[in-house]
């Protein structure tokens, strides 16, 4: 039972130090924020926050890292309902994902969105003589999606899921 305690407080500990981080990342650029930042938000001391992050930029790798690591899980073994676990994921993490989709994109982001992409398997929707182009296909898939998704954050996520992913599906026929 104490080991229980113990952990229910670590757990508690880092969830306040994300939303600290996510909070700062309202008003300032990751590159600008500290670990006093992060620490005076959270109303923790610098060695607790040390315990369990080296910075700041490894406390939102680290929070990058859970939310792709969950994406990934829902789509390894592709379902029919996958996309949308994903979107209630991204509305579950909207102030991260505003972050990851709007604010923090970059080279290393769409890697991961690609990759985890390609665990979708776009390929068995391809006659063979087609398969060259699968790479290229989605890329442009993908690219229409983060724009969507993107619309979606910076509307605040007023549709629900099921509405973006018809709009995603639409959009896939044309």
């Amino acid at each position: 039972m104490a080991g229980t305690k113990g952990n229910r407080r670590v757990l508690y500990t880092q969830k306040v130090i994300k939303e600290s981080l996510l909070e700062l990342l309202k008003e300032k650029n990751i590159h600008k924020v500290t670990v006093t930042d992060i620490c005076k938000k959270a109303d923790i001391n610098r060695g607790t926050f040390y315990s369990h992050y080296k910075d700041a930029h490894d406390l939102l790798n680290s929070m990058e890292n859970e939310f792709f690591d969950t994406a990934y899980n829902f789509v390894k073994d592709y379902s029919d309902d996958a996309l949308l676990k994903v979107l209630y994921l991204i509305k579950d993490n909207k102030d991260l994902c505003k972050i990851i989709f709007c604010l923090q994109m970059d080279s290393r982001i769409l890697s991961r969105i690609f990759f985890i992409a390609n665990k979708i398997d776009v390929e068995s929707m391809l006659k063979e003589e087609d398969k060259i182009y699968i790479d290229y296909l989605i890329k442009y898939s993908v690219g229409g999606v983060i724009a969507i998704i993107q619309d979606w954050l910076e509307g605040d996520l007023k549709e629900e899921p099921e509405f973006i992913l018809d709009i995603i599906n639409r959009v896939k026929r044309i």
